[in-house]
């Protein structure tokens, strides 16, 4: 287990992956990894705009719904698979998956309004 920039700690064996089969398509299937053992939890099919955000809070419904605190942090990775490299696993807390956006954008668009 690894520290996380919130202070609590996350688990390298438990995450999510968005994954998508190009960039221009709006299909979006979030699926949970659990020791290397894969379960479709979401799917959504011609959404190009607006579905990344859309799968973020499903796995935020997800965690809720399985008890867990809004603090507790877990990991997930956007896979592209036409794309050369992609970003590696980002660590979010439940609240910021059921917001769909990372805390630091959340306060941007605060500071905009």
């Amino acid at each position: 287990m690894k520290n996380t920039k919130y202070g609590g700690r996350r688990m390298g064996n438990y995450y999510f992956s968005i994954e998508k089969s190009t960039r221009d398509s709006g299909n979006y299937i979030v699926y949970e990894w659990k020791n290397g053992v894969s379960k479709k939890i979401f799917e959504n099919f011609g959404k190009p705009y607006g579905g990344l955000k859309e799968a973020r809070q499903k796995i935020g419904e997800h965690l809720q719904k399985s008890g867990h605190t809004l603090n507790k942090v877990f990991e997930h990775q956007t896979i592209i698979h036409d794309r050369k490299n992609n970003p590696s696993k980002k660590g979010w807390t439940v609240e910021e998956y059921l917001i769909g956006v990372p805390e630091e954008a959340n306060k941007k668009s605060r500071l905009i309004q």
